[in-house]
């Protein structure tokens, strides 16, 4: 699994690197004193609590040096996030071979926002986590310079240094970065994409991932359970009260597991990963079983088999349709296909 683990994010950071010509993008502009530096970054999420950019470094990049042990260069990949109303900015900063490097984190005044144009006032002091190591302030000389030249005011400068020290605490203790850092890391930058771009298709994947993760769950605490209670009671030798509490013990569970799995809320729900499927497979999936179970000639020997099979989904292309005509305010014809084909084989079946 942890292959798979590795592979699937090897392969989401490849996928991130590719960033298409007419990606919605923003200009962003970065004041320090009196420099002032345009770049051009992909908008990957742009809500009210948070805003997200990716910026991949191009030839014509001049290396840079972060902390005597990374170097930002062409082909390195950065991840901003900023946070409107916030006084700091965090980028996570990646190798050109994929590797992290760490999280910087610039002290800003807060950020200000126009249609394709963001401006951010850089206040010089920055803290860096690497990936290895203790995090450290950078940059405490040039704030010092800036306050002898009069670009940044004492008053400021000191609010600045007791915020930069509160945030280096704050990434030593282990409670950094973020949450929402956490979630969006640049592994996940093509579901960042589906969902900036195919809303609906991407809700749709994720709650249809999220109930095959419950199914797994509950199966798993099935057995578990159940080899629990063959090894410690009589609950499968005869009816009574332990059989009962076994009974009662995995309705427990279902219902428990349940929740937690809609909401994202256990380990394999955490990470909305870019979805494996679209309202066109499955309509084809459903299509193709269909046509399967016209073509049985004793349909009813596999009815045990096939009905909840054509049941599950028939649930997935009913939770596209919702998702594409309440996102994407289309008319979701494939998915509304594959209900009526799984209505029909429903009936042939039953």
């Amino acid at each position: 699994m942890r292959f798979d683990l590795l592979g699937a994010r090897r392969k989401g950071l490849r996928a991130a690197r590719r960033i298409a010509a007419d990606a919605p993008s923003v200009e962003v502009e970065v004041r320090r004193g009196p420099r002032v530096q345009s770049f051009t970054q992909e908008l990957l999420f742009d809500e009210a609590d948070l805003k997200i950019t990716l910026q991949v470094l191009d030839r014509a990049f001049v290396p840079v040096h972060v902390d005597g042990s990374t170097t930002l260069r062409p082909g390195s990949m950065l991840v901003w996030y900023l946070f409107p109303g916030e006084p700091y900015e965090i980028g996570a900063f990646y190798h050109r071979s994929g590797a992290f490097q760490g999280h910087y984190i610039n002290l800003i005044r807060p950020p200000t926002f126009a249609p394709g144009r963001w401006v951010v006032e850089d206040l010089y002091l920055d803290v860096w986590a690497p990936a290895e190591g203790a995090a450290k302030l950078l940059d405490g000389h040039e704030l010092e310079a800036a306050v002898a030249a009069g670009e940044i005011s004492s008053r400021e400068a000191g609010e600045v240094t007791a915020r930069g020290v509160e945030l280096l605490a704050t990434a030593r203790s282990g409670r950094w970065p973020p949450k929402l850092v956490r979630r969006w890391p640049a592994e996940l930058v093509p579901a960042l994409r589906r969902r900036r771009d195919h809303r609906g298709t991407y809700h749709a994947a994720k709650v249809s991932g999220r109930i095959i993760a419950y199914g797994l769950y509950v199966m798993g605490a099935v057995s578990l359970t159940s080899i629990a209670f063959a090894g410690l009671t009589d609950a499968f030798a005869a009816p009574g009260p332990a059989q009962e509490t076994w009974k009662l013990t995995l309705a427990a569970e279902a219902l428990l597991l349940a929740p937690l799995a809609l909401a994202g809320r256990l380990p394999a729900t955490f990470w909305p990963r870019p979805p494996l499927v679209d309202e066109r497979s499955l309509f084809v999936a459903t299509l193709a079983s269909g046509l399967a179970v016209l073509g049985l000639n004793a349909r009813a020997d596999w009815s045990g088999v096939l009905v909840p099979v054509y049941a599950t989904l028939g649930l997935f292309s009913v939770i596209f349709a919702v998702c594409r005509a309440w996102f994407d305010r289309r008319v979701p014809v494939f998915a509304l296909a594959g209900v009526a084909t799984m209505i029909v084989a429903l009936w042939f079946l039953v």
